[in-house]
């Protein structure tokens, strides 16, 4: 497919291919974006689209604020004075967008986190998705998506297509990263569940393969949980620190560190102690003033 390629995918509902997946409803002549990308090329992408097929862009909805869905947000909002829908969660951090390298940090960012990557330029979301919404735009239905953020929504069509955002990953990209960034374990895998129960024509993952299958997708990503979450309780046989444990993870899962895998790896196995700790499968003690983890 070619690089500026759009995909038609029903009758009013588009996908524009690409290392995020975009979505693009269609209704009488205005386009509803279901995230913009990763960068101002993204949003020439875009605009581009729009400008072929006469279409006028109403509003973006941003399924969650990772500067890779939100790249195009600022370029798109000041060239057309579109909305941009989010929930109050992501708002924060789609007007803030410097919230997401310390959030990954833990602290003020190392510049190398400052990058487009994981931080977007700033834009005003004018829309607000509340805990309630049932829809939205009219027959454009919300569904909560809890685990890979903090307010992630996906979105379906009224003509069967399942836009999921980052609630589970395409196998490529698993094979590639190893471990997606989870930051409710919980949440994550209930809403795999949630999902391989409805019913759609096309399921589109934000990084993946657009299937008309959910289920095998599903399954694999609740089994990469389930190999972490059984590779750090085996582990903890014995007490290590958090930075130990990390080595160990990436060791096994043949992952070589970076800036950015250090930050997304190392906070989804944060995630991990923290949710086994919660259900009481690990306990932490303090020695000469270094933090411990160890099974139960």
């Amino acid at each position: 497919m070619a690089k500026d390629a759009i995909e038609q995918l029903t009758e009013h509902t588009w996908l524009l291919p690409g290392p995020t997946n975009i979505g693009l409803v269609e209704r009488e002549g205005e386009a509803f974006l279901i995230d913009s990308g990763n960068d101002k090329d993204a949003g020439r992408r875009i605009r581009k689209v729009l400008d072929e097929k006469g279409w006028n862009l109403k509003a973006i909805i941003s399924t969650h604020s990772n500067a890779d869905h939100i790249g195009a947000n600022d370029y798109l909002q000041r060239l057309t004075g579109c909305e941009i829908w989010a929930t109050p969660a992501e708002r924060a951090f789609i007007e803030y967008p410097e919230f997401e390298p310390a959030f990954l940090w833990g602290s003020y960012p190392v510049k190398e986190l400052r990058s487009k990557f994981f931080q977007a330029k700033p834009s005003k979301v004018t829309n607000l998705i509340e805990a309630d919404t049932g829809t939205i735009a009219g027959d454009l239905e919300v569904l909560r998506l809890p685990g890979h953020f903090f307010g992630m929504i996906g979105i379906l069509t009224p003509d069967g297509v399942l836009f999921l955002g980052d609630c589970m990953f395409g196998g490529k990209v698993l094979e590639k990263y190893k471990i997606p960034f989870i930051y409710d374990v919980r949440g994550y895998r209930n809403t795999i569940e949630m999902v391989k129960s409805i019913e759609a024509d096309y399921y589109v993952v934000s990084h993946g393969e657009v299937q008309t299958d959910i289920s095998s997708t599903a399954e694999a990503n609740l089994s990469l949980v389930g190999e972490l979450e059984q590779f750090l309780l085996t582990a903890l046989e014995r007490k290590m620190t958090g930075e130990a444990v990390l080595k160990a993870v990436c060791d096994h899962f043949g992952i070589s560190l970076d800036y950015a895998q250090y930050a997304l790896v190392g906070t989804t196995v944060n995630s991990f102690l923290s949710y086994l700790y919660n259900e009481s499968k690990l306990r932490y003690e303090f020695e000469e003033n270094v933090l411990y983890w160890m099974k139960v």
